[in-house]
């Protein structure tokens, strides 16, 4: 009896902190947030968590649990994943579901490695490392569209899975051969994934859009509604300049700018800044001793 008491206590206890840490909006707070902390998330996250041999066997698995999670995000946005919510979602009481979670950022966590999935496949033997850097970030960008949530996700220390480190490995093969040095290696993944990451967020903007109803069309009318007030404002002369111009102009039938009188599209743009950002790679490898640099194998 002593020790049942225990264990509620100890149970109420953590039902406490992690009540504390869930009741930040979008995730931690600063107070919240300690070095012991991050250990054992990120502990969790590479690990594992084994469920609780106590009480009655689960009726759903831990994968359940983060696909049902990520579905609410996926259909409501990061801001709508709750404990409550996902219990609700799952049939169960808001303390069963820490059972398999014991905090909002443990649950966050695994969802957003999972979303991240596997990177692709290098293709092996073709020597074309331009292209298969193309084919990360253009692999990387879908992932970002197909998760819109994952840029809600507030800028607060977190631990990086399996999946995260995957991508990076996934990128640095492309350029393994190229004889940069190690240090190189890492920036230029820096670079090219800062890149993806910047200029998919008119795209990430229209994936969400989507997935609440609106269509390619009207969301693109908004958007140039909105560019569309700077033209003739005194405060923007160059935008407003660039905006009313035959060649990279917009109108009502084309409300995105153009490029060179045609309509610009989303991959337009990623590919013309993608092979500008390849093009400085190049040219830096150019720049190299023959000899600099050699990755050991």
């Amino acid at each position: 009896m002593t020790k049942r008491t225990g264990e509620k206590s100890q149970t109420a206890r953590s039902t406490k902190r992690t009540a504390s840490r869930d009741s930040a909006a979008g995730g931690e707070s600063k107070a919240a947030l300690s070095k012991e902390d991050l250990r054992e998330r990120s502990a969790r996250l590479w690990e594992g968590q084994s469920q609780s041999n106590r009480g009655p066997r689960p009726a759903v698995s831990r994968l359940d649990v983060v696909q049902a999670a990520m579905a609410i995000a996926d259909e409501k946005g990061l801001g709508a994943l709750t404990m409550h919510a996902l219990a609700e979602r799952l049939g169960f009481t808001t303390m069963a579901v820490y059972r398999y979670f014991p905090s909002k950022e443990a649950l966050i966590d695994t969802i957003v490695d999972v979303a991240l999935g596997s990177p692709p496949h290098r293709n092996e033997g073709k020597g074309d490392w331009r292209q298969d850097v193309k084919d990360w970030a253009h692999a990387k960008r879908a992932m970002l569209c197909s998760r819109p949530w994952l840029a809600e996700l507030p800028f607060v220390a977190a631990p990086h899975g399996p999946n995260w480190l995957r991508w990076h490995e996934a990128f640095l093969q492309t350029i393994s051969d190229t004889g940069l040095s190690p240090e190189d290696m890492m920036d230029m993944l820096s670079i090219v994934d800062g890149y993806v990451r910047g200029n998919s967020d008119t795209a990430i903007s229209l994936a969400r859009a989507q997935s609440q109803g609106i269509s390619i069309a009207e969301w693109a009318e908004a958007v140039g509604a909105d560019l569309a007030r700077a033209i003739n404002d005194p405060r923007y002369p160059i935008l407003s300049a660039i905006l009313s111009s035959a060649s990279g102009g917009i109108s009502a039938s084309s409300p995105l700018p153009a490029r060179a009188g045609r309509p610009r599209t989303m991959d337009g743009s990623f590919d013309f800044g993608l092979d500008r950002v390849l093009d400085g790679i190049q040219l830096y490898m150019s720049s190299q001793t023959p000899t600099a640099g050699k990755t050991a194998k």
